[in-house]
C-alpha cells in the first residue's frame, strides 16, 4: 500500500534526477490529493489497469492518471537529450582525446539520425579540443547551431543540451483525445474497481512538449466519457496547483415510439 502520508516534497525538484513513471504518476496523485479535497481519505493501492486503486470508508476508486502533452515535441526532446552523453562516449574513444566541458544547441534536427548526430558532435570538438574558451557558430556539423568548447569542471569532462522549448495552449482536441484513449480501456479499469475516475495531469513544469489549460476554457467545453470523475489537475512549477472537474456532455437518447 502507498501511504498519502508520503512527503510531496521530491516532485518539485524531481526534473533534475530520475524518477521512473509508476513513481511519477504516484507523485503527480499526491499533489493533486493534497490541492484537492475532492478525493477521499484513504489508502492507495498501485495497480496496472488502473495506475491505482484507492481504499476509502469501503469504497473502491481506480484512478488512471495521465500526461497532457503534445507528444510529438516530448519525444523529440527526449532523444535529443540523449546526443551530449553518446557524443561524449565517441570522444573519449578518439586518439589523444582531451577532457573538455561542451554545451550544444540544437538546429532544425529532425530529419537528422541520432548516430550522425553524436558521431559528428563528437568529431567536432575533437577537432577544436585545443580552442577551450570558445564558441562556434558557424561552420558546424549538420543539426546544431552552437557549440561551446569549455574548460572541464570535473576530471572527465561535462557534455550537456540546455532545453529549449515553447508551451502552447491546451486545445479542446487534445483534451478529448487524452480522453477518448483512456475511455476506451475502462472495462479493464472495472475489473479491479466499479467507480473509476480518470485524472489528467498539465504539468506546467513540464518542458518540451508543455501545454497549459486555462480554467475559462474547460469551463466551456464538454466531453463524452464513461469514467464517474474526469479531473484535470493544472500543476504549477512550485508543485502546487488546481484540480479541476471536466465537465461531461449531455447525451440524448433515442425516445421509444
Amino acid at each position: 500500500m502507498l501511504s498519502p502520508s508520503r512527503s510531496s516534497r521530491r516532485i518539485v525538484n524531481m526534473r533534475t534526477q530520475h524518477v521512473d513513471k509508476k513513481e511519477l504518476e504516484f507523485l503527480y496523485l499526491l499533489e493533486a490529493r493534497l490541492a484537492s479535497q475532492i478525493f477521499p481519505y484513504g489508502v492507495l493501492e498501485q495497480q496496472e489497469r488502473p495506475d491505482f486503486v484507492l481504499h476509502s470508508d469501503g469504497r473502491t476508486i481506480g484512478i488512471e492518471v495521465t500526461q497532457l502533452c503534445r507528444e510529438a515535441p516530448r519525444a523529440e526532446a527526449g532523444r535529443l537529450a540523449k546526443v551530449p552523453a553518446k557524443a561524449k562516449e565517441h570522444y573519449s574513444q578518439l586518439a589523444d582525446a582531451q577532457a573538455v566541458d561542451v554545451s550544444v544547441a540544437f538546429g532544425r534536427p529532425e530529419k537528422i539520425s541520432f548516430n550522425a548526430l553524436t558521431t559528428s558532435l563528437a568529431k567536432f570538438v575533437h577537432l577544436h579540443q585545443n580552442k577551450v574558451g570558445m564558441s562556434f557558430e558557424r561552420g558546424l556539423p549538420e543539426g546544431f547551431c552552437w557549440i561551446g568548447i569549455h574548460e572541464p569542471r570535473e576530471p572527465r569532462g561535462c557534455w550537456h543540451a540546455p532545453r529549449v522549448f515553447d508551451a502552447e495552449l491546451a486545445s479542446r482536441e487534445l483534451i478529448e483525445s487524452r480522453i477518448a484513449e483512456k475511455n476506451r480501456r475502462l472495462l479493464d479499469y472495472r475489473l479491479s474497481a466499479s467507480e473509476v475516475w480518470l485524472l489528467i495531469v498539465n504539468d506546467q513544469f513540464l518542458g518540451p512538449g508543455e501545454v497549459r489549460t486555462r480554467s475559462d476554457h474547460l469551463a466551456n467545453w464538454r466531453f463524452d466519457f464513461d469514467f464517474e470523475k474526469v479531473l484535470l489537475f493544472v500543476r504549477q512549477p512550485s508543485g502546487s496547483g488546481e484540480v479541476l472537474e471536466v465537465r461531461r456532455a449531455e447525451r440524448s437518447y433515442p425516445v421509444a415510439d
